[in-house]
């Protein structure tokens, strides 16, 4: 019995870790090329987001300079709903009222942590299987 609940443990994690890399190669292949000029800041922000789940990011930027975020899902996937809030939870950028576009340009006056949410959008006269699952990456690029 001991053995089975190792066994169960090993694979949890594998698959665990399997997924994240796959989510991270994703990152790497399909997103960072639209940060265009901006310079990646070295941190792969991926997750494996299921369908009517909303995951947040807090996040720490910096006065004076030029940001650019981008929200890339796997190609299979619904469009990604995502809103960027300061710490009093307000928004700062929707981008439901940009037509659902997969980046943000933006500078801050004063440095801050900025909450990033995230969801799947619900589109109009489409059924998703709520069992879909995918990887969502979330780079960041700075204006050099």
């Amino acid at each position: 019995m001991r053995f089975i609940f190792i066994l169960f443990i090993l694979a949890v994690l594998f698959n665990v870790n399997f997924g994240f890399s796959q989510c991270k190669g994703f990152a790497k292949t399909e997103c960072k090329p639209q940060l265009g000029s901006f310079i990646h800041d070295g941190n792969y922000n991926g997750v494996v987001l299921n369908l009517g789940e909303e995951v947040e990011l807090h996040k720490a930027f910096f006065s004076g300079q030029k940001y650019r975020m981008v929200v890339c899902p796997e190609d299979h996937l619904p469009p990604v709903h995502f809103k960027i809030m300061n710490s009093d939870l307000e928004v700062i950028f929707d981008n439901k009222e940009e037509g659902f576009v997969g980046y943000y340009d933006f500078e801050l006056d004063k440095s801050a942590t900025l909450i990033i949410s995230l969801k799947f959008i619900k589109e109009k006269d489409k059924e998703f299987d709520r069992s879909i699952n995918g990887c969502v990456a979330m780079l960041f690029g700075l204006e050099m």
